[in-house]
């Protein structure tokens, strides 16, 4: 290691002062599988305590804690008022209460349903990021909704860790698909991966012990500048304005997640990821900010400030949230001050400027999109008024989304919004140091009016300008301003870059601002006149002393342009002096120069210098007032009067305006151009218009035809509803094998079909039945259809001809369209082939029960709705019971099941009828009479739903696998001493599968190859990760390896020879047995090899 290399040192999971180490996991709908992942995989001696939180039914006991304990060792208990945490332990969150942590014990308090939404998760995320600060670790898996997005930022801002299940993992990727858009989350992995990133990380010392990075960098102090260097090449912003503490908690976590043990390595890594670098910014710009955080203190404002600034003769209100993050504190502003305009009938304007240094949270703000989770602190009332539904989450109407006006702006280097009647800054303070502190509350006490507000933080304050506020509430630190006052820097405003071509070095993480540049700005604001200094395409990057007078902000976005900002009698003037400036590159003074509008005796002199540092060039332009009645001034090097000006703007002008002259009539003659191809095109459309209504006369004379065509079908249509009936009465019976009989029982007509079992010929049509002799279909025909006629009522059986042919005969009365009886329809429907299937179906239903008998099989029915189930006696016997012995209620059946397989067994039956599963597929242990107990594999599924999808039947079968259980722990027996005897062999065995892979080795192989098992295990037999020689040191061929000649002979080899190459580099001479392994069908299943090290003789 380099000198200059900082080594961190690691060191066990510890927490110092901040008790004992809790993990949050928030999951939903899908969680428990990944739950039961995550645990599967998480030692049970970690030393760290779990919170699970869930979205539980308030109406159902949750079972949980028995799924659980499957997978883990740990304890897991249902959590209770004041109960302690401990380690290795895992609570439960109970169904209808929300869970806070509170010196390292848990408090229950009841869900409170009527404020809307409850979003369980981020209440005890919020709760963790408070008790534990930088060790507070949350953890997102599968589930719908937002919940768990509040509480991922509150973890951020508290320098915690988040990990969230990769949502291609997740049954439902709703919540980690919103905590993974907040940008603030480490880790996306899936739950069997999470445990060893979390005990990684847990490891570092960054993490557990307290200022481990403050003592690495008093070893290498450039480290630190050189990251921020790195920064503010890739964001433009100089982030060591932070205090220290800020900058080192994020930098903690990154180095610690990255897993660098120097900070030259985080360093050298920084420079060449830009990824990384975004990374780092986010980190540092975190904002978490939340609707009407700390709700009390815009009660205040409402109590306070809006009487007194809502006034009847205000116009318009000014109010400007500093640091807006993602907008939520704006547009809480506007709720508030929409609902007091219209409480109070205000006719004026508001004017809300919400600024962040965060272009990407700005355009969130200015979208007006949140989660359900981020609105969770808003009323339903004000829910309702101020935002629209829409999926996953809520728009904010217009009447709030126009009051407010985002815009990117730098506190440290931008101008200020000017005349503001309130300033809103919370929670910004605290991570500036006290000089940026003291800067930032200057340009706030200038941007505001006369005995205007301020709102800071309640964990921040006003340092050395406490004279120039007076304190309205101290709790919520609520100012009003003190005219008079002058803050030591309050003349100087902020540096501001339109563009960046270099980057300097940034301003030192310790001291103070210097003492001479301190006093400078302060002579400059004492001395110097109001000025302005801009750049070659006039944007405003200095303003010395006050130019309120001459410099407005006006509405809309904001902009730099010292044309937007000046008002325009003063506009003209100033553009064609620094236009002659440009041009002499001398100084030009315009004298006696009007200046507002709305202050006639206002006289200024315009001084315009050019300004160069070797690299641009700028412009100080100053503003000079004068008295009309005064003194006239000095004579300067350049001086153009009033009426000269004019002039000279007016010749300006005029070129302007012949140049705009002819544009326009080279406009006029492209319109002319276009008029004609527009006429052109009218021309043809009216072509096609007559043509059209030409067709549309053709088409009128064929309805007129098709009309007439109409009314000749409709006669047609009588005739054939009489041949509908028929028809209809055929169809219902299925089968053409009829006889149509009017009501005086002569034949209508009968189908073809009928020739066959009767004598009836198309001669008999119009006759009567009993006239003819149908004896040869069925003897009892005339007496049946005297029935029917009599009663009215069908008949129906299955007859024999007189050939032996099995029918099934049937004889209804024949209704009319209007219901009307009018004869008789008889069918008749050869059985002959169900006759032959029914056979066919109980010999199948005879070997089908002999084959459950020599199965071990039995069928059940469940009715779910009763409850009752209907089972093959089978199931009766093969547990030793009677049949009338053996319960028939499911209740009493389930009561059978082993004990360790009841919940398994319940739940998969629960998992199969909410649709969750395809089948119901589950192996248990039951009771026998005896006492005993047989395996039963249950196989089934749901046959029947009612219209909600409710299951009604389910039905399956079981089979006694009783022996196959046994012969599998008697192979699973033999299978462990098997391996015992090889792991204890003196001779070094290895296990291969069918690709080559390494899958078991000895601890003698393991000695002799000079690697542990789990580093061999990533390995193949092959050419690709040994290299292997004969006895003559010659490398062999990749084909002759000893896999690949096992996979190519499918033979065993005995005590062939081998030099080995080992990783560490030693050359081992073994002596090889190989032998391959074989599946089913007898295709290669792997390969065993024995190998003994060859002594020197």
């Amino acid at each position: 290691m380099k000198k200059s290399e900082t080594r961190i040192k690691r060191t066990p999971p510890q927490s110092e002062d901040h008790g004992q180490i809790v993990v949050a996991i928030g999951a939903s709908a899908g969680g428990l599988e990944a739950i039961q992942e995550f645990f599967r995989a998480m030692p049970t001696d970690s030393g760290l305590a779990f919170v699970v939180i869930q979205h539980l039914s308030p109406d159902y006991r949750s079972l949980m804690d028995e799924l659980l304990a499957r997978y883990t060792r740990m304890r897991i208990l249902k959590a209770e008022e004041n109960m302690p945490v401990e380690a290795n332990t895992v609570y439960l969150i109970p169904p209808r209460k929300n869970l806070r942590i509170f010196h390292d014990r848990l408090l229950l308090e009841d869900q409170n349903l009527r404020k809307g939404l409850n979003l369980p998760i981020d209440i005890f995320f919020r709760s963790l990021a408070a008790e534990k600060g930088k060790l507070a670790i949350g953890i997102i898996l599968s589930g719908t909704g937002s919940d768990g997005a509040l509480g991922t930022r509150a973890i951020k801002e508290a320098g915690g860790m988040i990990m969230v299940q990769d949502d291609a993992t997740a049954k439902f990727d709703g919540m980690p698909h919103s905590s993974i858009s907040t940008g603030l989350v480490d880790y996306v992995l899936p739950p069997s991966q999470m445990p060893d990133e979390l005990l990684n990380y847990l490891k570092h010392p960054f993490v557990g012990k307290e200022q481990a990075l403050e003592v690495a960098l008093t070893e290498n102090l450039d480290a630190l500048t050189k990251i921020m260097l790195i920064v503010r090449e890739h964001s433009g912003i100089d982030f060591s304005y932070y205090k220290e503490n800020t900058i080192l908690r994020r930098l903690e976590r990154r180095v610690s997640i990255n897993r660098f043990t120097t900070l030259e390595q985080y360093v050298q890594f920084l420079s060449e990821s830009e990824k990384e670098q975004s990374i780092l910014y986010r980190e540092l710009l975190i904002g978490v900010t939340r609707f009407f955080r700390d709700n009390e203190a815009f009660e205040l404002l409402v109590e306070k400030v809006f009487p007194n600034i809502f006034r009847p003769d205000k116009r318009v209100v000014r109010i400007w949230s500093a640091g807006c993050s993602t907008g939520e504190e704006a547009y809480s502003l506007a709720m508030l001050c929409r609902e007091y305009i219209d409480a109070h009938h205000f006719e004026g304007e508001v004017k809300i400027f919400a600024t962040d240094i965060d272009r990407h949270s700005l355009e969130v703000a200015g979208q007006g999109f949140y989660l359900d989770s981020m609105v969770a602190d808003i009323g339903p009332t004000r829910l309702s008024r101020f935002f629209t539904r829409r999926e996953s989450g809520y728009q904010n109407n217009e009447s709030i989304r126009k009051m407010v006006i985002f815009a990117t702006h730098n506190l440290l280097r931008d101008p200020p919004f000017s005349k503001q009647d309130l300033i809103v800054c919370r929670n910004l303070f605290i991570y500036l140091k006290p000089e940026m502190q003291n800067r930032i509350l200057s340009v706030f006490y200038h941007a505001l009016n006369p005995e205007a507000y301020f709102l800071m933080g309640s964990s921040e304050n006003i340092g050395e300008l406490q004279d120039g506020f007076q304190v309205i509430d101290s709790k919520w630190k609520l100012y009003r301003q003190r005219p008079g006052y002058s803050p030591p820097l309050s003349k100087s405003l902020p540096l501001f870059r339109t563009t960046r071509t270099s980057v300097d070095a940034p301003l030192p993480m310790t001291g103070s601002l210097n003492d001479a540049s301190r006093l400078l700005e302060q002579m400059l604001g004492v001395f110097a006149p109001p000025s302005v200094l801009i750049d070659e395409n006039n944007n405003i990057v200095h303003v010395i002393n006050d130019v309120n007078r001459f410099i407005q902000l006006r509405p809309g976005r904001f902009s730099q342009q010292l044309f937007n900002l000046l008002p325009s009698e003063l506009g003209l003037i100033v553009n064609s002096l620094l236009r002659r400036l440009r041009e002499t590159r001398t100084e030009v003074i315009y004298e006696d120069v009007a200046g507002l509008s709305d202050q006639p005796n206002l006289r200024v002199d315009l001084e315009g210098r050019t300004i160069e540092d070797g690299r641009r060039r700028y412009v100080l332009l100053t503003f000079r007032t004068i008295a009309r009645d005064g003194d006239p001034p000095a004579t300067p090097r350049l001086s153009i009067a009033a009426d000269g000006q004019i002039q000279e703007r007016l010749t300006e002008v005029e070129r302007e305006l012949q140049f705009t002259k002819e544009n326009l009539q080279a406009a006029i003659e492209e319109l002319e151009t276009s008029n004609e191809e527009l006429q052109s095109s009218n021309e043809e459309l009216i072509a096609s218009n007559e043509e059209l209504q030409s067709t549309n006369e053709e088409l009128q004379s064929v309805n007129e035809e098709l009309y007439t065509v109409n009314a000749e079908y409709q006669a047609k249509i009588e005739e054939m509803i009489r041949l509908n009936n028929d028809i209809n009465n055929l169809l219902n019976n299925t089968e053409v094998a009829a006889l149509y009989l009017d009501r005086h029982l002569c034949i209508r007509k009968f189908t073809p079909s009928l020739m066959r079992i009767t004598n009836l010929r198309d001669a008999d049509i119009g006759r009567p039945l009993y006239h003819l002799s149908v004896s040869n279909a069925y003897a009892g025909l005339l007496d049946d259809i005297n029935q029917v006629i009599r009663n009215l009522q069908p008949v129906e059986k299955e007859i024999t001809t007189a050939s032996g042919a099995p029918y099934l005969m049937r004889i209804v009365p024949y209704r009319t369209e209007d219901n009307a009886v009018d004869g008789v329809l008889a069918t008749f429907v050869d059985i002959s082939r169900l006759k032959h299937e029914s056979t066919r179906a109980n010999q199948a239903i005879q070997r089908l029960q002999l084959a459950m008998e020599m199965g071990q099989m039995a069928w059940w029915d469940w009715d779910v709705t009763t409850g009752e189930v209907v089972a093959d006696s089978k199931k009766a016997t093969m547990l030793g019971y009677q049949v009338h012995e053996f319960p028939t209620n499911v209740y009493q059946i389930c009561a059978l099941i082993h004990p360790d397989d009841y919940d398994k067994a319940m739940q998969a039956m629960r998992d199969h009828l909410n649709g969750a599963t395809p089948t119901y597929e589950i192996t248990y242990r039951i009771r026998t009479k005896t006492g005993g107990y047989r395996w039963y594999a249950d196989r089934g599924g749901v046959v029947a739903r009612d219209a909600q999808g409710k299951p009604l039947r389910v039905t399956g079968i079981v089979i006694d696998v009783t022996p196959q259980k046994l012969l599998e722990v008697g192979l699973h027996h033999e299978h462990e001493v098997m391996l015992k005897l090889l792991e204890n062999s003196a001779l070094a065995a290895l296990l291969v599968d069918a690709d080559g892979r390494i899958v078991f080795t000895n601890r003698r192989a393991q000695a002799m190859l000079g690697a542990s098992g789990r580093q061999l295990s990533d390995l193949t037999f092959s050419a690709t990760d040994w290299v292997i020689e004969d006895t003559g040191g010659h490398l062999l061929p990749a084909e002759h390896y000893p896999f690949a000649t096992i996979m190519r002979t499918m033979q065993p080899f005995t005590d062939r020879r081998f030099l080995f190459h080992l990783p560490g580099g030693d050359v081992v001479p073994i002596a090889m047995h190989g032998s391959p392994t074989l599946g089913v069908e007898g295709k290669l299943a792997g390969a065993v090899f024995v190998m003994e090290e060859v002594k020197d003789e």
